[in-house]
């Protein structure tokens, strides 16, 4: 009976900060608008359905659906300000237990969070000069999503399908202004770590022994481990340009030891022990057009940390370079046209995945895109695919691809209904193939308001 109060009353509290966390965004949201000129509101409602056909059997995902609710406000000529929040709700219930059956949120879980928030002023202290403080997010890089010069937001892969979407984090901008030329400071008190799919972390860190417990320490919260970046842009005929330095933590972490204990019937326990190395990025990028084709590129020299880790069995100690201290480079080259006709195609080669550290560890992926409006621009058809290749020497043992093909109903302003799916497959030793069994079919409704 007691177990059971408790598990109650632990319900009962997670519920109540949740209330709380959703009062308190509704308070930002409504009150902040009165003292603007003229509040904006907008945002979106994303209702999707997941189902996994890279097992078995078919199986329904464990995945949100979304809503975003955004409010800008001008507030005078040299101040504004934006916020947003955002509420994922899934349609699978976690009950396992009679205790689940009296939450409402075990039966329909929620995670709701603020996703930006900040203050801009114009002309602060120069006339030149615009200052951001907040929760923000922070685009580099011209590629299309590909980016791997945009270090410092952490990556959210929570949804395998947009695999490239970044988490907004608190941070202070300053921005110069002087003729072509943008001069852009930031300053990043602490590290935020990426975000995974829901029970799938080995499909970016790989697989773990089950009987193995884990540990993770972030870098301490103190100004020394504070990260900041900088970028100069400008533009030289038809040619956008920017040069950019990052300074602060891979977002993410990487084996620093293992203490193994030997049970007496042959099994294998223990403790991972994991930790964020640190990292400098120089970047730089590319973008122009000619004869209506767009062309971009960008190329990012990472200068990582030398990372050890430690295995201990019994008295034993054993060590090993996780990460190498020698410096690698990733780059993306792209391009995109409309032919006459409206048919659209994007290419791009990316070398070095978000994930992936250290020069010989680095692949080849090459992604296309093509699509074609019909019935009267109704509907949208695209064809997507992807070629991975982990080594160019013997590639029959070294590749790996993916097949994104997607139908979008656009009759109706502000709709978009999408049928599609992720199909990925590959040797043991590509990325695509660890995401093998990570197939999916979806079914997406989307409103902007």
């Amino acid at each position: 009976m007691k177990r059971y109060s408790s598990n109650k009353t632990g319900c009962h509290a997670k519920r109540r900060l949740s209330d709380m966390r959703l009062l308190f965004l509704i308070i930002l949201l409504t009150t902040m608008p009165a003292l603007a000129q003229s509040p904006r509101f907008s945002g979106f409602l994303q209702l999707d359905k997941r189902y996994n056909v890279g097992g078995d059997s078919l199986t329904t995902s464990d995945f949100y659906n979304r809503l975003r609710l955004e409010m800008s406000a001008p507030l005078g000529d040299r101040l504004y300000s934006f916020a947003s929040a955002d509420l994922r709700f899934y349609d699978l219930p976690r009950v396992n237990s009679l205790s689940g059956l009296e939450d409402l949120n075990s039966e329909y879980p929620t995670q709701l969070s603020l996703w930006e928030a900040y203050i801009e002023v114009y002309g602060f202290l120069l006339k030149n000069m615009d200052l951001r403080i907040g929760k923000q997010r922070f685009s580099w890089g011209t590629a299309d999503k590909l980016n791997p010069t945009d270090n410092l937001n952490p990556d959210d892969f929570s949804d395998l399908v947009n695999f490239a979407e970044k988490i907004p984090i608190w941070a202070v901008k300053g921005t110069y202004y002087l003729g072509d030329f943008a001069l852009t400071g930031i300053w990043l008190p602490n590290l935020v770590p990426v975000l995974l799919p829901r029970n799938a972390a080995s499909l970016f860190l790989g697989d773990q022994l089950a009987n193995f417990r884990d540990s993770l320490a972030l870098p301490a919260a103190q100004p020394q481990n504070s990260m900041f970046a900088f970028k100069l842009s400008s533009r030289i005929g038809k040619w956008d340009y920017s040069l950019s330095y990052f300074r602060g933590y891979d977002d993410l972490p990487v084996l620093r030891g293992v203490d193994i204990n030997l049970r007496n019937g042959g099994d294998l326990t223990g403790k991972l022990r994991l930790a964020f190395p640190r990292i400098q990025v120089v970047g730089a990028d590319f973008a122009a057009e000619f004869w209506g084709a767009g062309f971009w590129g960008e190329g990012a020299l990472f200068l990582p940390e030398k990372v050890i880790s430690t295995t201990r069995v019994g008295s034993q100690t054993f060590t090993n370079v996780e990460l190498s201290d020698r410096p690698y480079f990733k780059f993306t080259l792209g391009g995109d046209y409309t032919f006459p006709g409206g048919l659209y195609l994007n290419s791009q080669w990316m070398h070095g995945f978000f994930t992936e550290r250290g020069g010989e560890r680095l692949h080849d992926y090459f992604f296309t895109r093509l699509e074609k409006k019909i019935f009267r621009d109704k509907i949208n058809i695209a064809l997507g695919g992807a070629l991975e290749i982990a080594e160019w020497q013997n590639l029959g043992e070294q590749l790996g691809y993916g097949f994104f093909p997607e139908v979008a109903y656009l009759a109706i302003d502000n709709l978009e209904i999408v049928l599609g799916t992720f199909v990925v497959s590959g040797k043991n030793s590509t990325l695509f193939g660890a995401w093998e069994t990570a197939d999916q079919a979806y079914l997406r409704a989307k409103v902007n308001f």
